[in-house]
């Protein structure tokens, strides 16, 4: 039976780390090296739940293409040549070798791993899910791109058409690399506003063994309804960000638009071109 690997996407600060949290309540195994609180010296707001390597590895290796999250550049599409780098197929090896050493760890249970640096990486993590012969599910955090953008642009302190920019390349590039694939949208606000369905779909999506009502007892007390500590209605978005976000919101809970999901990315690539 191929291995089955649950890959988190998202924006910086769309709510990927409260996904994770959940999905780890429902029965998705992140492993042992997680990010905490109480692994930073000045402990942040909320536990990222992030693998420590698989994120540390990517942040270096968004630093050698020039595309880190915290420079201007970040959401520039990057090369097909720049992944034969040298130094990218070395963090590429050693990447791979700790999904080998995570799935012969899970003994079984389903393994996954949560990380906003993932989008921009998806070629290279392509190519490992297909070296390991591993069938890849997706979960997609999706928040309100103005409320992102003011928040991702105060904390990352980048300016706020950059902060859009790098939600825009979040999101068109998740689409691209998870069409075909199993793969659910996921709402930061229906946490708090409809959370009885949304954990059904997540449970749903993650299979039916993680419905039991411990399980989603926990899952339900995981959510602050303190959470949404921002709001961004006073930013005004490009049409182009406006036209991803409406087509994710048509995707959540699991539906699927091919023709409308054609035309974003068509869109986007469009624009890509003629920035060139």
């Amino acid at each position: 039976m191929r291995p089955s690997i649950v890959i988190i996407l998202g924006m910086h600060n769309s709510g990927t780390s409260l996904l994770a949290r959940l999905a780890a309540l429902l029965g998705l195994r992140l492993g042992d090296e997680v990010l905490t609180r109480a692994d930073f010296e000045i402990a942040p707001a909320y536990d990222y739940w992030e693998h420590a390597r698989i994120t540390a590895l990517q942040d270096e290796l968004l630093t050698i293409l020039d595309r880190h999250w915290s420079t201007p550049s970040s959401h520039l599409p990057i090369a097909s040549a720049a992944w034969d780098q040298p130094e990218v197929r070395r963090i590429e090896q050693e990447l791979r070798a700790i999904v080998e050493q995570e799935l012969a760890q899970s003994a079984g249970q389903p393994w996954g791993f949560k990380d906003p640096r993932t989008v921009r990486l998806m070629p290279l993590w392509q190519c490992i899910m297909a070296d390991l012969d591993a069938a890849p599910h997706y979960l997609i955090s999706l928040r309100d791109p103005a409320t992102v953008t003011a928040s991702f642009a105060s904390k990352g302190q980048v300016a706020p058409e950059d902060a859009e920019a790098l939600w825009r390349r979040h999101y068109v590039e998740a689409l691209a690399a998870t069409q075909g694939q199993p793969r659910l949208v996921v709402d930061y606000d229906s946490w708090l506003e409809q959370p009885e369905a949304q954990i059904d779909a997540l449970a749903g999506f993650l299979g039916a063994s993680a419905r039991g009502p411990q399980a989603l007892a926990a899952v339900r007390e995981a959510i602050d309804p303190k959470l949404r500590t921002m709001r961004g209605e006073a930013i005004t978005l490009s049409p182009l960000t406006l036209e991803v976000a409406a087509c994710l919101r048509a995707m959540i809970g699991g539906a699927e638009h091919e023709a409308r999901i054609t035309t974003v990315l068509a869109d986007a690539l469009a624009a890509d071109r003629a920035a060139e």
